[in-house]
């Protein structure tokens, strides 16, 4: 009886470990020109999206060409995105020194704004990586899915913004959490996010079932 290394589940795990890691390095210096952000991270749920549905190849060539065939499309979302987070940002700081009603009903709004900012910036990408779109239909499909999928969009938030906090808790889990961020962090936020996001994109997926019998008949 031969033994099968490959159907070994810590072979199998660790195999996913080396992939993940050799994705976040991809992603963190194909990122370094700061504007090409979108486009990385559209590589990265390309990769990432075919390995939680067990479908990855090759993960260089697949992050690569991801990568040139989405840049144009993810590269102006990515700059949208900025800009309008640059002006949250600038809004939040200056309304938070207004006194009285009218300074915390700006900041309400304000923080309702971010959070549908971010939301879209969860699923956008993945979607990029995943569907063939026009740019202003993507992030239309970005906005009804955060809301749609409500649940979903918290646990994503959540493990986002838990991580980033957790890392920046003290001194101490920075310095222990900066390596981990440059290795497999991103990556594995990715990977957690995937599974999650398998589940919120069936509603297109039936959709189209749905389209492809109807047009059988």
């Amino acid at each position: 009886m031969r033994f099968n290394i490959n159907d070994n589940i810590i072979v199998r795990a660790l195999g996913k470990i080396c992939d993940l890691m050799c994705l976040n390095i991809l992603w963190l210096v194909c990122s370094i020109p700061i504007f090409t952000i979108g486009a990385s991270t559209t590589a990265l749920y390309t990769v990432v999206l075919k390995m939680v549905k067990n479908e990855e190849g090759y993960i260089f060539r697949g992050f690569f060409k991801a990568f040139k065939s989405n840049f144009k499309q993810s590269t102006i979302t990515w700059i949208i995105l900025l800009i309008l987070g640059i002006l949250c940002w600038i809004d939040q700081r200056i309304v938070s020194y207004l006194p009285g009603t009218a300074g915390t009903v700006l900041n309400v709004l304000v923080l309702i704004v971010s959070f549908i900012l971010l939301a879209v910036m969860i699923y956008v990408f993945p979607l990029i990586a995943r569907y063939e779109n026009t740019l202003s239909n993507t992030l239309k499909n970005a906005v009804l899915l955060s809301i749609a999928k409500l649940p979903y969009t918290l646990i994503m938030m959540a493990v986002i913004i838990g991580a980033v906090i957790a890392s920046m808790w003290t001194g101490y889990t920075l310095l222990f959490a900066i390596p981990l961020w440059c290795f497999i962090g991103v990556s594995a936020i990715a990977c957690i996010n995937s599974y999650l996001l398998r589940r919120a994109f069936l509603v297109f997926e039936e959709n189209e079932d749905k389209t492809e019998e109807e047009g059988a008949e």
